[in-house]
């Protein structure tokens, strides 16, 4: 097979790789339910991580957790004004 891609490490991930490594040229066929598309459309609506497969790059992993958005938004702008004092401290206090 020519077309690959890096995903992001799961279960089904582990299921085409084992699928993958048996003796024998291994057919699209062999693997098309576990990586068909709408198994990852699946996964995003549901949020079930193991339910499907789906392309994830380098940057997975400096992603060490998944605030809510409040918790995000919240972060954003505490680390802004940390970065604000430190470097315009004077001018910002004036």
């Amino acid at each position: 097979m020519s077309n690959t891609a890096r995903v992001f490490k799961n279960n089904v991930a582990d299921q085409v790789l084992e699928i993958e490594a048996k003796p024998g040229a291994t057919k699209f066929e062999d693997i098309q339910a576990l990586v068909a598309g709408v198994k990852g459309r699946e996964l995003f609506e549901s949020g079930d991580l193991d339910n499907g497969i789906w392309s994830a790059g380098m940057v997975v992993g400096l992603i060490d957790d998944i605030p809510s958005c409040e918790e995000l938004i919240t972060r954003i702008v505490e680390e802004a004004d940390a970065i604000i004092n430190k470097r315009l401290g004077k001018m910002a206090s004036a």
